[in-house]
């Protein structure tokens, strides 16, 4: 793939670290992890506030769909979250592989990812595998939600761009 092409499109620059920015690395800092609490903030009310819950339901996601993510045409068809993607083109996940992409012992993932189903958000495919529910990104809270983050990430690429964290570089 063209380094240039982004699912499709010609890139015409990209976001640089200027020159000089290991002297404002406190500034990033400060402005990093303000969007962090921020999007923490978010995750917690959407999780009932439990992160543990957030945690393990973003690593299911990314693991069920994350081999059909390198397919292009898959990700077209998939790009907006209105789209729902149902059981079938989800890899499962087990509770093991989630303890170990989030550090979080395997019995307290097993114990959230009960919760996780019965709040609708997870469901198991097969003894011991699970998968996002399919619709759980369409539900009125999550859309919310998703909404707000997709705000603090502009926020965040505005103010570092603003600071002089990032620049913008034409190709």
């Amino acid at each position: 793939m063209n380094s240039r092409a982004v699912l499709g499109r010609k890139r015409k620059g990209r976001i640089v670290r200027p020159a000089g920015g290991a002297d404002q690395f406190r500034l990033f800092c400060y402005v990093f992890f303000n969007f962090i609490q921020r999007l923490d903030r978010v995750r917690r009310q959407t999780f009932f506030d439990d992160m543990e819950l957030a945690i393990i339901t973003d690593a299911i996601a990314l693991s069920a769909i994350e081999p059909r993510m390198r397919d292009g045409e898959f990700r077209q068809q998939y790009r907006s979250v209105n789209k729902v993607v149902g059981v079938e083109p989800q890899r499962g996940v087990n509770a093991l592989s989630v303890a170990q992409a989030t550090g979080i012992p395997r019995e307290t993932a097993r114990r959230k990812i009960k919760k996780l189903i019965e709040y609708g958000a997870v469901v198991e495919v097969k003894r011991g595998e699970y998968v996002l529910k399919p619709g759980f990104l369409q539900q009125k809270p999550v859309q919310e939600a998703l909404d707000q983050i997709m705000v603090d990430t502009v926020r965040l690429m505005n103010d570092s761009l603003d600071q002089g964290l990032f620049a913008w570089a034409p190709e």
